[in-house]
């Protein structure tokens, strides 16, 4: 479904009032906190996003929500990730209008790296020829050294945390740092709305305007504890 003229306005409109808001503070100035896949430059990203919460709806596994304070006045209310909780899903970047999250591959997502103990690992330390790790990465950033050994290579690994899942020891012996993040550079030519290309369908939102921000402001206050979910009869 494309975009209506009265989602454009809405989308501008919502722009136009973060930017002018948050546009007081210095931009430049902004702490980096840990943001959904793909998204920009700290600095661009926060001149991009227009605080829409697409990505924070979309996210299937809530791993994107909305910022509070710990990362500075400027970043309130943009998408933070929890990185843990991320399954490269790629719904947030198909949902991103205005470009803050950039579109690339899943083959492009870094978000961190792997890191393997040898002190605790099951077949560093002989007490299993265990290649749990190596059999769940699906990027081949994994390497049986002597056809045993797990190593981890950092280049194509992306953090995607499936390694960890499947380490059996306790605590893990394979960890997934966010330390070394891939951030993309902005465009040269900026957009203010764009459809999802590859489906050809928007957002998915057809609910009215006064609707949907009933229920974001309801949402948010939920998020913050300042509205109590109501509880099912």
């Amino acid at each position: 479904m494309a975009f209506s003229r009265r989602d454009t306005i809405h989308l501008l409109v919502s722009g136009a009032v973060s930017a002018a808001i948050f546009g007081l503070f210095k931009v430049s100035g902004a702490k980096e906190i840990p943001r959904p896949p793909g998204a920009l430059e700290e600095k661009s990203f926060l001149e991009y996003c227009a605080r829409c919460y697409r990505c924070v709806d979309v996210c299937p596994t809530d791993a994107i929500r909305p910022a509070g304070l710990e990362g500075g006045i400027t970043s309130f209310g943009t998408p933070i990730l929890r990185h843990k909780d991320c399954i490269f899903c790629m719904a947030c970047i198909k949902e991103c209008p205005t470009g803050a999250i950039a579109k690339i591959s899943r083959d492009e997502v870094d978000i961190g790296n792997a890191v393997i103990d040898r002190s605790t690992c099951l077949a560093w330390t002989g007490q299993e020829d265990c290649t749990r790790c190596f059999d769940a990465c699906r990027y081949d950033a994994i390497k049986l050294e002597k056809d045993k050994y797990p190593v981890v290579l950092e280049d194509p690994c992306t953090g995607c945390n499936a390694c960890e899942k499947r380490c059996p020891t306790k605590p893990k012996s394979i960890v997934t740092h966010y330390d070394k993040v891939k951030r993309i550079p902005p465009p040269e030519k900026r957009i203010a709305m764009r459809r999802d290309e590859e489906d050809g369908r928007g957002h998915g939102r057809e609910e009215g305007f006064t609707d949907w921000l009933k229920k974001r402001v309801n949402k948010l206050g939920e998020h913050y504890g300042i509205i109590k979910e109501e509880e099912e009869e």
